[in-house]
């Protein structure tokens, strides 16, 4: 109670003061493939999130928002340890965010080495969403699944606060500060979340302190400063086999509780942007660094890590009247170059023992892009193309066994083309594209956790062939896309008997998909919502360890994805968002002989919204797996020893908050 009186009071203070608000682009706009258009108007499957849509769910992240995208599968296998999948891309990623490249504000949060810490941001660091499914090599460089672009730019008044409590011992408070003046503006969020987790050793504590500004430097040009410190720490339960998993989900992977199992991060990430625009010329341009201290007791080993990072992307557009047509010609470039140091231990009972090895990592990653789009009015015409570097640099300073020494790996530069074609009817439009896209091995699949550096693992190759309708029909907006992603040398995971997640190249991979988008407008108080997702994703040519895969549904991938969602709005201050997932039965290995269970995952919101004064207050409450099915999020693939598959996720769960803005 104290810190609810604590935030209204804070509110109540801050809600004196009277400061002007401005909005982002309309939410209809995407920019993805630099257009700044309707979505109807761009040649891509582009889907985005508002920041009314990222809040309208019952939860503290991104997951059932993400979720309710066509083509999309967001996991978290234990609190804060999310895995993204775009269009197949989990058979490669036993934890984290990979083969997508991913932006914050306009700096890229995606490092070199291929990874992405998406853990590191807060709810409160995001206000919009914009998904690109498929291969954007053409411009964001490496990456065959997809790109997503996430900011926190909206203004939507000086002043929010919000408190949650729920179960399994969730607690969650955020807090805002915004305003603007005489064409400058400031932004202040932090956020605090904690909870002890469904299963035994499945806690998680993450702080965050946000600084934004943006201010005019001239006529036709603004700065901008994005600054982010995280402070993480959730433990790992760990995957349990089949029998455990019946027994007790609830329970950790024998040994994880003794070793402490866990992962704990200090970041901090600033950028600087600088945006120009005169006549026919623009330029956005932006430099970041990056740094954090890693701490990771594992149920085998025990590893440290400082990182820092540094890099920039500038990107420049010219616009060309000709007769009864515009042609946008865009080009730029992005370097990222990333030192980590990094130790590996024993794990002696959760604390580091015997020094294993120890390697100095250099990662660097270099992307040159130009495109060039023609608007004829109905028909519009985009060709792109980038050049994209990557090499890596390991040496080994340490070795318990003496095997000290360096190692390369500068994968050969690769060429992504792309082309499209759009043809609009008033409403709604038709395009189709081809696109080339390619992911080389992420630095921690480069070098593994046991100590090994393969050296031998090649970079995926793929070609991505698409096409779509989306537009609008009265009261239904709507998007459907077809497409054939067609990976050679396919990067796969499997594990050793301790549980090491390693990697290997897998032949090719077959990959057909359709998805759908249907938002329906009933009522000026209803609105409903669906998607659809169908994924015929097969090995091609594909034998390992005297196994023959080829024909084989690829792991971690579901044939059939349903969401349903209504949201209800109420003069009287009334309103509720119900949703409900289904995800088909997922395979979990080549062999296609273990399966994930199909389920029903139904969440719900209801609250109630009331301005007095000056101020407005939203009182909420809800729950998660309201038919408290038995599932698992974020398998894990391919396990060679023991056969610890799943990583249960949480019963019937509740929530209760209140939101106070101005």
């Amino acid at each position: 109670m104290y810190r609810l009186l604590f935030l209204v009071g804070c509110c109540s203070w801050l809600g004196a003061q009277d400061i002007d608000t401005t909005l982002l682009l309309p939410d209809a706009t995407v920019t993805g493939f630099r257009d700044e258009a309707p979505s109807y108007r761009v040649a891509a499957s582009i889907s985005t999130i508002t920041a009314a849509e990222v809040r309208a769910y019952p939860t503290g992240d991104l997951l059932p928002a993400m979720n309710r995208l066509p083509g999309v599968r967001f996991e978290e296998r234990a609190p804060g340890s999310y895995r993204i999948s775009v269009r197949g891309s989990t058979l490669r990623s036993p934890f984290g965010v990979r083969n997508i490249k991913v932006y914050w504000n306009g700096i890229p949060l995606t490092e070199p080495g291929g990874d992405t810490q998406l853990n590191f941001l807060d709810l409160n660091n995001v206000d919009r969403v914009e998904l690109i499914r498929g291969p954007a090599g053409s411009l964001y460089g490496a990456g065959t699944a997809g790109t997503l672009l996430l900011s926190t730019d909206t203004l939507s008044g000086p002043v929010r606060a919000d408190l949650t409590n729920g179960s399994f011992g969730f607690f969650r408070a955020g807090a805002q500060v915004q305003g603007q003046s005489n064409g400058n503006a400031y932004q202040l969020r932090l956020a605090h979340q904690r909870t002890q987790g469904y299963r035994v050793q499945s806690a998680l504590s993450r702080q965050t302190v946000q600084a934004s500004t943006r201010w005019s430097a001239g006529e036709h040009r603004s700065l901008r400063l994005h600054a982010l410190y995280t402070r993480l720490g959730y433990e790992l339960p760990g995957a349990l086999t089949a029998e455990q998993y019946a027994a007790d989900p609830r329970q950790a992977r024998p040994g994880s509780v003794e070793t402490n199992a866990s992962i704990n991060y200090d970041n901090l990430l600033v950028g600087i942007g600088h945006d120009w625009q005169q006549g026919r010329w623009s330029n956005q341009t932006t430099v970041y660094g990056t740094g954090f201290y890693f701490d990771h007791p594992f149920n085998f080993d025990y590893k440290r890590e400082t990182n820092l990072g540094l890099g920039g992307r500038t990107a420049f557009d010219y616009r060309l009247p000709l007769a009864a047509s515009v042609l946008k010609l865009s080009f730029g470039a992005e370097q990222q170059l990333q030192y980590r140091m990094a130790n590996n231990f024993g794990n002696e009972d959760g604390s580091p023992g015997t020094l294993n090895f120890s390697d100095e990592i250099t990662s660097q990653q270099r992307i040159v892009f130009a495109q060039a789009t023609q608007d004829f009015g109905a028909w519009k015409l985009s060709a792109g193309a980038s050049v994209n570097d990557l090499g890596y640099r390991v040496d080994r300073t340490f070795d318990v066994d003496g095997n000290q020494g360096v190692t390369r790996s500068n994968f050969t530069a690769v060429f992504s083309p792309r082309v499209a074609v759009l043809r609009d009817f008033g409403r709604y439009s038709v395009y189709g594209s081809v696109s080339s896209g390619f992911s080389p091995p992420t630095l921690d699949e480069f070098r593994t956790n046991e100590g090994s550096i393969n050296t031998g693992l090649r970079p995926e190759r793929g070609v991505n062939y698409e096409i779509g309708t989306k537009g609008n029909r009265g009261p239904v907006d709507y998007s459907v896309s077809l497409f054939y992603l067609r990976l050679s040398e396919t990067i796969s995971i499997f594990s050793d008997a301790r549980g090491t997640s390693l990697f290997r190249n897998a032949g090719n991979t077959n990959q057909y998909g359709l998805e759908v988008a249907l938002d329906y407008a009933a009522a000026p108080w209803l609105d409903l919502y669906g998607s659809y997702t169908y994924h015929r994703f097969r090995y091609g040519d594909y034998a390992q360890r005297g196994e023959d895969y080829s024909g084989n549904r690829l792991p971690g991938t579901a044939p059939h994805i349903v969401n349903i969602e209504a949201r209800v709005q109420l003069p009287v201050g009334v309103y509720a968002t119900f949703t409900e997932n289904y995800t088909d039965a997922i395979p979990l290995n080549d062999g296609n002989t273990v399966y994930g269970e199909a389920y029903h995952l139904v969440r719900a919101r209801v609250g109630y919204r009331k301005r007095v004064r000056k101020m407005q207050y939203d009182f909420y409450l809800g729950g998660s797996n309201l038919l408290d099915e038995r599932m698992s999020f974020g398998n894990d693939l391919n396990p060679q020893f023991g056969g610890r598959y799943f990583q249960p996720a949480a019963g019937r769960n509740y929530f209760l908050g209140v939101t106070i803005s101005r």
